[in-house]
């Protein structure tokens, strides 16, 4: 999977719940390619409230989650999330545009360090830690559904590749 032309990054498939286009709950969370980061927006909305007025913490760890996902593309490993360590810093209010922005860190074999952070400005809303662990492409074939056309570039590899 690569990014668009334009350095936009596809969903990683139409009902993410973080980026997919066909989600009627997804986050709407939009990325692209920003030297070695992936950088975009979000916007809570009623459907991701938890106390009145703000996002639910698991919104945003979802998020977190999503953006760190999207710079497997950026680094072009498949693997799958094995811990996610979400700080919570203050709060993220419902209908403001948030910057996201992710990265690695360090790449150990199968293991890849990665981060990020949900901003309000310059505010630090929330700063997130996730190890992955890099896959074989036929882990994502267990759930029974076809594979989005743009992860069969992936499709062959062993991980570790």
């Amino acid at each position: 999977m690569r990014p668009n032309a334009d350095g936009t990054i596809p969903a990683h498939q139409p009902h993410c719940l973080g980026c997919g286009p066909e989600n009627p709950a997804g986050m709407g969370l939009r990325l692209r390619v920003d030297g070695d980061r992936v950088r975009g927006n979000v916007r809570f909305d009623r459907r991701q409230e938890g106390a009145p007025g703000f996002a639910h913490g698991g919104a945003v760890a979802t998020v977190l989650d999503d953006a760190l996902g999207s710079v497997l593309i950026l680094i072009e490993r498949p693997a799958v999330t094995a811990n996610l360590n979400v700080d919570f810093r203050a709060p993220a209010f419902l209908h403001h545009d948030l910057d996201i922005e992710a990265w690695c860190e360090q790449t150990d074999g199968r293991k890849l360090h990665l981060a990020g952070r949900l901003l309000d400005g310059e505010t630090v809303l929330a700063e997130a830690r996730g190890l992955f662990i890099e896959v074989d492409v036929d882990h994502f074939r267990r759930g029974g559904r076809e594979l989005p056309e743009p992860w069969v570039s992936w499709a062959g590899r062993s991980a570790g590749d």
